[in-house]
């Protein structure tokens, strides 16, 4: 999915501009060029002691939390969904959308096209005891419950 300002330089949050084909999106179906952000998942981090190191700063825990994204920057946004990373053990990022009047809908996929998508994503994560494997790369952090 690609974002874009809903108003050009104000702080009013994003809306979808472009579907990436064969992406998530497209294999799901429901989200439509045009659609809001509403709210997004985000990597929180707290506490005092050394367990992990962010920019010069230090912390000892981090929560996953879903943050309101209607009214803060597009720059804020992306920093939000990009901290949903294997680093903290996450390979997936929670998006909650809405349908607007200027949203485009999609006809829907076909079986065999559907089929074909799923074939070609590779996208392929395997849980353990361990953290996750996602494509091959192993992530030794096993992600904390999400707060939502």
């Amino acid at each position: 999915i690609a974002f874009e300002e809903c108003v050009s330089g104000e702080p009013n949050g994003v809306q979808v501009a472009q579907l990436v084909d064969g992406g998530s999106a497209v294999l799901d179906g429901r989200v439509c060029v045009g659609d809001k952000l509403l709210r997004c998942s985000a990597v929180v981090l707290g506490g005092q002691a050394a367990l992990l190191s962010v920019g010069g700063q230090q912390y000892t825990s981090w929560k996953r939390e879903l943050i309101e994204c209607t009214n803060i920057g597009f720059d804020e946004i992306m920093a939000a969904i990009e901290s949903n990373s294997g680093r903290f053990g996450y390979t997936d990022v929670v998006l909650e959308l809405q349908h607007t009047a200027a949203s485009v809908p999609r006809p829907p996929l076909s079986p065999s096209e559907r089929q074909r998508l799923d074939d070609e994503s590779g996208a392929n994560v395997d849980w353990d005891w361990a953290g996750t494997k996602s494509n091959g790369v192993q992530t030794p952090i096993r992600p904390r419950p999400d707060d939502f």
